[in-house]
């Protein structure tokens, strides 16, 4: 490797290092600050826990002006998956496929899958299935004694 092929991105919280294996590989210089990615942006808490009611926790917001969006949001949240999770079962019925017990859309997409890996396992017409019995070849006949 020669000096002019050592390039280092410049990044002040990355670490940086000689690769031995990644440089062996790339037949250039790799440095540990190529895989390096910035740590994500931290969510802030926006409540704490004051205490216990009646089994459930009792939180106090730092700033009030939050509440009622944050409350709106987890109060729409069932809402709006129950109406999409409606719309995939709506879905599945028209292609005659059956719902399960599916409460989410997740579990319902699974049964949907697992539906489809049945139907094309048992279903020989699948033109990339193939059926070893469809070769003719007697291979009896070429056999003499």
């Amino acid at each position: 490797m020669k000096n002019e092929d050592i390039r280092c991105k410049e990044h002040p919280d990355a670490p940086h290092g000689f690769m031995r294996d990644a440089s062996l590989n790339e037949d250039r210089y790799v440095c540990e600050c190529e895989f390096w990615e910035p740590p994500k942006e931290e969510q802030k808490p926006v409540a704490y826990i004051t205490g216990f009611h009646n089994g459930h926790c009792v939180i106090e917001p730092f700033d009030r002006a939050t509440v009622l969006p944050v409350g709106m949001a987890l109060y729409r949240r069932p809402l709006v998956e129950a109406a999409d999770r409606e719309k995939v079962a709506q879905w599945m019925m028209k292609q005659g496929y059956a719902t399960g017990h599916g409460d989410t859309i997740e579990e319902l997409l699974k049964e949907l899958e697992w539906q489809i890996s049945e139907k094309l396992t048992s279903n020989h017409t699948a033109p990339f299935v193939t059926d070893k019995r469809s070769d003719k070849t007697d291979t009896r006949k070429s056999w003499t004694a």
